[in-house]
């Protein structure tokens, strides 16, 4: 009796682990097929993806290759602002040279001025000098002193001695207008190098604002 339970457990223990297996044998292909379907599309969307991270790759390159050929261009517009920067340095000292000689031509050029108006005040104050001993004797006429000849001898003489006076009136009026034109031309000359100093020096300022952005420009 012992016996036959023992094998009606035993037997109800097989169906039972039967039984299990016929329901894990439906159960585990379903799971197993839903698993690699789940991986199937985890794949490919890990494809598509890797995909768009190549396209980026590829897209950053394409700008990498710009950006270098910008960098290229921008280095060798560097270059040539420096060389601009370079000339304009030199054309700076041209122009600061050229000042200083200016600055030389006008101190000769009032050199020039400062005689020939010493020169006009010298023959000035001379006809003025003159003027005034005409004029003390003005009752003394030209006239007066050749009726005064005691001889034709002496009127000669007398006429000599006018003619002497004019041609020496003469010649002081000449030295005063030659001494006042050149005055005039002096102070002319004096004037076009000033004005040529002062056109340099604002070409100068142009140079120092041009090189001030240039500068700019490269930083």
């Amino acid at each position: 009796m012992k016996h036959k339970k023992n094998f009606v457990s035993v037997l109800a223990g097989v169906m039972a682990a039967v039984l299990l297996l016929s329901l894990l044998a439906g159960i585990i292909p379903a799971v197993s097929a839903k698993s690699a379907s789940e991986i199937r599309d985890e794949l490919n969307a890990l494809k598509t993806e890797r995909k768009q991270y190549q396209e980026q790759i590829d897209d950053l390159e394409s700008q990498i290759d710009e950006n270098m050929s910008q960098i290229e261009k921008i280095v060798a517009k560097k270059d040539r602002i420096d060389h601009q920067i370079s000339l304009l340095y030199q054309q700076m000292d041209n122009i600061n040279k050229q000042i200083t000689a200016y600055g030389l031509l006008i101190a000769d050029k009032q050199d020039e001025l400062d005689g020939a108006k010493a020169r006009y005040e010298e023959l000035s104050l001379k006809n003025k000098e003159r003027i005034r001993a005409m004029e003390e004797n003005g009752k003394l006429s030209y006239w007066s002193v050749l009726f005064e000849a005691n001889s034709f001898s002496d009127l000669l003489d007398r006429l000599q001695m006018i003619e002497e006076i004019a041609k020496a009136d003469q010649r002081r009026l000449n030295e005063l207008r030659d001494a006042a034109q050149a005055v005039e031309e002096a102070q002319s000359a004096l004037n076009a190098e000033k004005a040529e100093l002062e056109k340099t020096r604002a070409e100068l300022d142009g140079v120092e604002k041009e090189l001030e952005a240039k500068r700019q420009e490269a930083d």
